[in-house]
C-alpha cells in the first residue's frame, strides 16, 4: 500500500496590534450582519417563505467565510489580541453570545422544517405506493401487506 503524505496546513501569519484591531472591527461588523441574516432566515422559514429564505444563502455563505477567516487570523495572533482594549473584546464576546443564540434558534427552526418536509414526502410516497398496489386477498382471506413505498424524486427547479 502506498501512503501519500498530505501537505501540512499553512500556518497563519500573526497579525500586529493595529492589524488585529482592524480585524476585530471587521469581525464585529461581520458577526452583526451574519446574526441579522440568520434571524431573517429564521423568520422567513417560520413564515413558510422558503424561496425567500433560500435567497439569503449566498450572503450567509459569504459572511460565514469572512467570519471564519477573521476568527482564524485573530486566534493566531494571541499576543496582539491580548493588547486590545477590554471594551472591544467585551463587545466581541457579547456579539458572539447573540450570534450563538440566533444560530441555535435557526438550527432548531430549520430542523423542524426539514422534519416536516420529510414527513410530508414520506406520506406522499406511501400514498402513491398504496394506489399502485393491487388489492388482493391471500389464501386465508386476509389482505396482503403493502410493499414498501417507492422512492420519490423532488426537483428544486420549481
Amino acid at each position: 500500500m502506498i501512503r501519500r503524505r498530505l501537505p501540512a496546513a499553512p500556518s497563519r501569519p500573526k497579525l500586529g496590534v493595529s492589524e488585529t484591531a482592524e480585524r476585530l472591527s471587521r469581525l464585529a461588523a461581520t458577526m452583526a450582519r451574519l446574526t441579522e441574516v440568520i434571524a431573517e432566515e429564521t423568520r422567513l422559514v417560520r413564515a413558510g417563505a422558503y424561496q425567500a429564505a433560500g435567497a439569503l444563502e449566498s450572503s450567509k455563505g459569504e459572511l460565514s467565510s469572512r467570519y471564519m477567516l477573521d476568527i482564524g487570523a485573530v486566534s493566531a495572533s494571541r499576543e496582539a489580541l491580548a493588547a486590545q482594549p477590554q471594551e472591544q473584546l467585551a463587545e466581541i464576546e457579547r456579539l458572539h453570545v447573540t450570534f450563538r443564540a440566533a444560530l441555535e434558534e435557526n438550527l432548531a427552526v430549520l430542523g423542524t422544517a426539514r422534519s416536516v418536509a420529510e414527513s410530508l414526502m414520506r406520506g406522499v410516497s406511501e400514498e402513491l405506493a398504496a394506489r399502485e398496489t393491487p388489492r388482493t386477498y391471500g389464501a386465508d382471506a386476509a389482505t396482503r401487506q403493502r410493499p414498501p413505498s417507492a422512492p420519490v424524486a423532488l426537483s428544486r427547479r420549481s
